[in-house]
């Protein structure tokens, strides 16, 4: 059994992670916030550099080039494919924010060590929130590789 000075530690310890974990949930919060407004951002600055540089170059170009349209069309769709997986990234890492927050919430607090305990609702969240991140991982590379097979079609009608 804990004597007085020990049970007002483990209050205290008790105390303090439930802080730190308020604490750590309004972070997540915020965070959440600041990728909806990325998400909303992208798309549009995307759209307007990756189509509007081929369109622009072929469409005063394409008699001196001696390209088809259907070159153009081999372009624009890595520029689109490298366009919606780029769009996906900021909406994925907004998903995860959102499941890693909510994961927070689901935890159980109590005065018992470790204080903080995973339920099966926040590992089951959390879970889904590492999927949304390797989704999001493999979003941005597959947009890497999409735009430089866009960019090597470009250049190759250039020559």
């Amino acid at each position: 059994m804990a004597n007085g000075s020990e049970l007002a530690l483990i209050l205290e310890g008790g105390k303090d992670a439930q802080i730190q974990h308020s604490d750590n949930l309004r972070e997540q919060l915020e965070r959440i916030g600041l990728l909806e407004m990325s998400a909303v951002a992208a798309p549009a600055l995307a759209a307007a550099v990756g189509s509007a540089c081929a369109v622009v170059f072929y469409s005063s170009n394409h008699s001196q080039v001696g390209a088809g349209i259907g070159d153009l069309a081999i372009i624009l769709a890595w520029f689109f494919a490298a366009i919606l997986l780029c769009v996906m990234v900021p909406g994925l890492s907004w998903l995860r924010q959102y499941l890693h927050a909510h994961a927070l919430f689901e935890q159980t607090v109590d005065f018992e060590e470790p204080f903080i305990h995973d339920s099966a609702r926040s590992r089951f969240l959390s879970q889904w929130g590492r999927i949304c991140m390797v989704a999001s991982v493999v979003a941005i590379f597959g947009s890497y590789a999409a735009l430089t097979a866009g960019g090597f079609a470009f250049l190759e009608i250039m020559r």
